[in-house]
């Protein structure tokens, strides 16, 4: 059983423990690298993107412990003829602990980011998938552009 809600600040290092996991798991951390100087870039970045607004993650808790994690960036480009607000998300910082996985968590963040930024002036999300990520993302509705994946509406 596990819960989903939106992070806040005092989740703030649990999103950079998640975060420095995933990129251990994906090889995108040099083996043997000192996680301390990025982390403390992470923190800084998560403690003042949250409260503006301009990154927003939902966590999913279970057994008391925050167990999984989802990120999206918010962002404006010059406006165009599909998205007169030129709002854009990114998702990113995806993340569930290995034993948790298969319960669907990952699938239930996606959604709820989703339907978050849906009642938003959003029009676009767009990520970067791993093959492991790949079908939950085509689940939910992104589909493979050229380079990365995207939910348009």
């Amino acid at each position: 059983m596990y819960r989903i809600r939106l992070a806040t600040l005092e989740d703030v290092d649990e999103l950079v423990r998640l975060r420095l996991d995933f990129l251990e798991e994906v090889g995108s951390l040099k083996s043997g690298a000192d996680g301390g100087e990025l982390g403390a870039a992470m923190r800084d970045y998560f403690a003042r993107k949250l409260p503006s607004g301009e990154f927003l993650a939902w966590v999913a808790e279970g057994e008391g412990a925050i167990v999984a994690t989802s990120g999206v960036t918010v962002f404006e480009r010059p406006p165009n003829g599909g998205n007169l607000a030129g709002l854009e998300a990114y998702l990113s910082n995806m993340y569930t602990l290995p034993a948790w996985r298969g319960r669907g968590i990952g699938t239930a963040l996606v959604a709820t980011a989703i339907e978050h930024l849906k009642r938003t002036r959003v029009r676009r999300i767009w990520l970067h998938a791993t093959d492991e990520g790949r079908p939950l993302y085509a689940k939910a509705g992104f589909v493979p552009s050229a380079t990365d994946m995207e939910l348009v509406w």
